[in-house]
C-alpha cells in the first residue's frame, strides 16, 4: 500500500486507523512525505508501534516535487524491493471501509486467474462522498459525477479519467509498465488507468472508501449537474474555458506518451493512434464521432469537442 503525505496532520489519523481496521491484514504500508511542515511525520511515527514492521517510511529524494513525484517515488520503491504482488494507492485524507482491501484483492485474483500475471491488471471501486467531518454528501461518487466507470473504454479513458486513484489496486505487470512516469503524465492514477487498456480492468460497483471533500483536495468531487455546470460557465466563463483548453492540450500529450510506452513494451497501441488521428481532424469531422471518444455528461462532451484542438 502506497501512502503519499504532505501536511496531512488534520485527517491522517482517521486514515491510518481505517487501514489498521482492514479485514485483510497481509499488507505493508509504504509512506513517502513531500516535505511536510506540520505534524504529519510525528503522527506516522506515533503509529509505528501499532503497524509494527508493516509500516515503512520511504526516503523521498525529490521533496517538494508534488503529488505525482511523491507517488512515483513510492511506486519505484515497491517495484525495486520486489515484495508486493499488488499495489494500492492511498490518500492521506480518506477513510477506507474495513473490507476495502479484501474486496479489491478478491477481484484481482479473479482477473489474474483468468488472464495470468503477465498482463497489466487494475481493480477500482466506487466511493461514498463525505464532507470534512465525514458527513454524507453522496452515496455514490460515480453517480454524483454522472460517470459510468463500468462502461468506459480504453479509448474514452484517453480524454476522461473515470478510474479514481485512491480506490485502485494494480498488479506488478502494470507497475513495471508504468515506470518511469513520463513528463506528460497528468496524474499518476490516470496514467495507470490508461495502461490497463492494454490488459484488464474491473470496476467494483460499491463504495469502499469515504472520499473526504475539503478545501485542500488535490482532485475533488464536483457536482456535475446541468444547472451547476451552466452556473459555473456564467459566473466564470473565461476560467472554465481556460481550464478546459489546458486539459485538452495535456491529454493530447499524455496520449502521445502512452503511444510511445505501448510501442516500447511491444503492446498494441492501434486505438491510441486512432484517437490521436481523430484529435487532429477538423471540428466538423470530430463532431460526427465525439461521443465515442468523450465520456460523461453531454455538456462536458460538447465543450471538449469544441474547445480541444490538437
Amino acid at each position: 500500500m502506497l501512502l503519499a503525505t504532505y501536511n496531512g496532520a488534520q485527517y491522517l489519523p482517521d486514515q491510518l486507523d481505517s487501514l489498521l481496521a482492514q479485514t485483510y491484514e497481509n499488507f505493508r504500508l509504504l509512506v513517502s512525505d513531500d516535505g511536510s511542515s506540520d505534524a504529519t511525520l510525528a503522527i506516522v511515527d506515533r503509529y509505528r508501534s501499532r503497524f509494527g514492521k508493516r509500516l515503512v517510511v520511504v526516503a523521498h529524494p525529490c521533496r517538494g516535487g508534488g503529488v505525482i513525484k511523491n507517488f512515483e517515488n513510492l511506486m519505484a520503491t515497491s517495484l525495486r524491493d520486489g515484495v508486493a504482488r499488488w499495489v494500492a494507492f492511498a490518500d492521506q485524507d480518506d477513510v477506507w471501509l474495513p473490507h476495502k482491501i479484501e474486496r479489491c484483492v478478491e477481484e484481482m485474483r479473479h482477473l489474474e486467474g483468468a488472464c495470468g500475471t503477465s498482463l497489466p491488471c487494475l481493480v477500482h471501486s466506487d466511493l461514498a462522498v463525505v464532507d470534512d467531518g465525514l458527513r454524507p454528501i453522496a452515496k455514490s461518487f460515480a453517480k454524483y459525477q454522472h460517470m459510468d466507470p463500468q462502461q468506459c473504454s480504453p479509448v474514452s479513458l484517453l480524454s476522461v479519467n473515470q478510474v479514481t486513484g485512491c480506490t485502485m489496486l494494480v498488479n506488478r505487470a502494470l507497475l513495471e509498465m508504468a515506470l518511469p512516469l513520463p513528463p506528460e503524465t497528468v496524474m499518476h492514477d490516470w496514467w495507470c488507468a490508461l495502461l490497463s487498456g492494454s490488459g484488464r480492468r474491473r470496476f467494483v460497483a460499491e463504495p469502499l472508501i469515504l472520499y473526504r471533500q475539503h478545501g485542500s483536495n488535490q482532485v475533488g468531487a464536483k457536482n456535475r449537474g446541468l444547472g451547476t455546470r451552466l452556473w459555473r460557465l456564467l459566473t466564470n466563463g473565461q476560467g472554465v474555458i481556460r481550464r478546459v483548453r489546458a486539459l485538452g492540450a495535456a491529454t493530447y500529450l499524455q496520449a502521445l506518451a502512452l503511444q510511445a510506452r505501448l510501442k516500447a513494451s511491444g503492446q498494441d497501441g492501434a486505438y491510441v493512434s486512432e484517437y490521436l488521428a481523430w484529435r487532429r481532424q477538423p471540428l466538423w469531422a470530430r463532431l460526427r464521432a465525439y461521443r465515442r471518444y468523450y465520456a460523461g455528461p453531454e455538456l462536458d462532451r460538447l465543450s471538449r469537442c469544441l474547445l480541444w484542438f490538437k
